[in-house]
């Protein structure tokens, strides 16, 4: 809704940073919040969690694997001499194969407590990405709001220079004292202070988007004013909210897989004394031939711990701390996303009435100009250029606002569950 501003501030800010080679001239949010989905430290520690879930569950996996060996000896002897084989060598070769056949639960539970914990660890990934989209977005608002803050300002920069020379030349017809003359200059070094302070902002907002978007150094020039689908939505009772954050959060998910992985490493630590069947297979060659050796054997093995020294127990009383931990970690974060829902909740009930009140300034600021303007015109009035900073700053605080609706609203849909693409940039689905 930039009117008056929107073609001065693509050819003012044009050089303000270097864009990235490969990106478009004209950055718009749809493009900044692909960028979530590069390997930013934050989704890179997300991918290590999950793959260090996936080395639990071929962990688990091996315990039923299929084990392949070759075993070789080299030995000398000195036959007994009523031997009939009186020979020194007594060499040996063979291929051995064990297989557990059965473990009375053990890597079956094992394998489910693996399966646990990569589900939730790719939960974690999917909410990291949502996170970086919110972050991705809260600073691309923030430099488009720079920018809109760098333009008031540079406008009453400008309606204070120009009160400043026409001072000048009153003085010099004796209407002013330097008194006066030096309140405008101690008014136009203020306001210019002000100007160059939102200035190095843009350029700090710009970095920041670009760290945001793992474009380190690689600051965007221009930000294309983005569409808001989101402002039109109605706010649901907070009833259904709260209900779907219950259902869906994915904080509460990824916490609920934990605690299923912890109830499944008990099982396995219970079941870490059962009996092992296993099945064997070996075929061998030997340089010393003896009617007691076999070429070839195949059979079943069956092992019966009988006692263990109370390492079974020792295991399970870990895992069991682990679930404790997990479960009152799960309450907490039920907690946490439920306030959480509800604090943007709220604050989308303020911004709400806000925009309306936004709306109501920045039509007054409209009105005010244009009968500014019609004054300046007749010559009658001199603060046109005070209407002019008035109406830059309602546009900026209508924006402001707007970007805080959207931005609550992204954030309590990923509270919810669902991507942050969905309704906030028009055409994402």
């Amino acid at each position: 809704m930039l009117r008056y501003i929107s073609t001065f501030m693509l050819s003012l800010l044009a050089g303000v940073a270097v864009a990235e080679e490969n990106s478009p001239e004209t950055i718009t949010l749809n493009y900044a919040l692909q960028r979530a989905e590069s390997n930013h430290p934050d989704i890179e520690q997300a991918q290590a969690a999950i793959e260090l879930a996936e080395s639990e569950r071929l962990e688990a996996e091996s315990l039923t694997g299929t084990n392949v060996a070759i075993r070789s000896r080299l030995r000398y002897v000195e036959p007994n001499s009523k031997a009939v084989n009186q020979s020194h060598d007594d060499n040996n070769i063979g291929v051995f194969v064990t297989k557990n056949l059965y473990d009375f639960g053990r890597s079956d539970a094992a394998n489910r407590a693996a399966n646990s914990a990569i589900k939730g660890e790719k939960i974690s990934l999917a909410s990291a990405r949502n996170q970086r989209r919110l972050d991705i977005m809260r600073r691309y608002f923030d430099v488009v709001l720079a920018d809109l803050e760098y333009l008031r300002d540079n406008e009453d920069m400008s309606t204070a220079f120009i009160a400043l020379r026409k001072g000048q030349d009153r003085r010099e017809l004796g209407q002013l004292s330097d008194v006066d003359i030096l309140e405008l200059e101690s008014n136009y070094q203020q306001v210019r202070l002000k100007r160059y302070r939102s200035d190095n902002q843009q350029r700090s907002k710009r970095s920041l988007l670009a760290i945001a978007m793992n474009q380190l150094g690689e600051l965007p020039a221009v930000l294309e004013d983005p569409k808001l689908p989101s402002l039109q939505r109605k706010l649901p009772e907070f009833d259904a909210v709260k209900s779907l954050v219950r259902e869906n959060n994915p904080a509460l998910r990824a916490a609920k897989a934990r605690v299923d992985a912890a109830q499944a490493r008990i099982e396995s630590a219970r079941a870490s004394d059962s009996p092992i069947l296993s099945g064997e297979f070996e075929v061998s060659e030997s340089s010393r031939a003896l009617g007691s050796r076999d070429d070839a054997r195949i059979g079943l093995q069956l092992n019966i711990p009988l006692f263990t020294g109370g390492k079974t127990k020792a295991r399970v009383v870990k895992q069991q701390a682990i679930k404790r931990s997990e479960l009152a970690e799960y309450v907490r974060r039920q907690a946490s996303a439920e306030q959480a829902a509800l604090d943007v909740w709220l604050e989308l009930n303020n911004l709400l009435a806000q925009r309306q009140q936004a709306n109501a300034q920045l039509n007054y600021s409209e009105l005010y100009l244009d009968q500014r303007r019609a004054l300046y015109e007749l010559e009658t009035k001199s603060n046109l250029g005070n209407a002019m900073v008035l109406i830059s700053e309602a546009q900026r605080y209508l924006k402001e606002t707007e970007f805080s609706i959207a931005y609550h609203w992204a954030q309590l849909d990923a509270l919810m569950g669902k991507t942050v693409y969905s309704g906030i940039v028009e055409g994402e689905k």
